[in-house]
């Protein structure tokens, strides 16, 4: 398979790459700034909803699985030039990058938004951990 990056498109201000193989175009995919973007206006919304987090466990713990996806596709980008656009496969990559703190904190967010999306569980408990699981990841970012 022939991998070719490098063909743009602006949209909504975000901006995507798209991988041309043999088969010809295949879909869009985004580029580091991108993914960074993305994570930040998600950390704004977090941030208006954690101001009353029993309310919102659901909705902070998902938006903070989304956002940390995206810093982690930023993060590897940046650090090994690689990255996953999907969900699946995010810990295992982080790990073979020898990344293990951070895919266990990912595989974390993972446990917390199943347990509070599809199982009911919600607390306050858990907003703490999710925002101190945004903030490892965060911090891994930053270095």
């Amino acid at each position: 398979m022939i991998f070719c990056y490098g063909i743009t498109e602006k949209v909504k201000n975000l901006e995507f790459y798209y991988r041309v193989t043999e088969k010809g175009l295949k879909g869009a995919t985004m580029n580091a700034e991108g993914h960074k973007k993305k994570a930040d206006e998600l950390w704004h919304s977090i941030e208006k909803l954690k101001t009353e987090p029993d309310e919102n466990v659901v909705a902070i713990v998902e938006l903070a699985f989304g956002m940390c996806h995206h810093l982690v596709a930023y993060g590897t980008e940046k650090k090994h030039s690689r990255h996953i656009d999907a969900h699946a496969g995010v810990a295992r990559l982080l790990r073979e990058l020898d990344e293990k703190e951070i895919a266990d904190a990912f595989d974390m967010l993972g446990s917390l938004r199943q347990g509070r999306f599809y199982g009911g569980k919600s607390d306050g408990p858990t907003v703490r951990k999710t925002l101190e699981l945004i903030e490892t990841i965060r911090r891994w970012v930053e270095r």
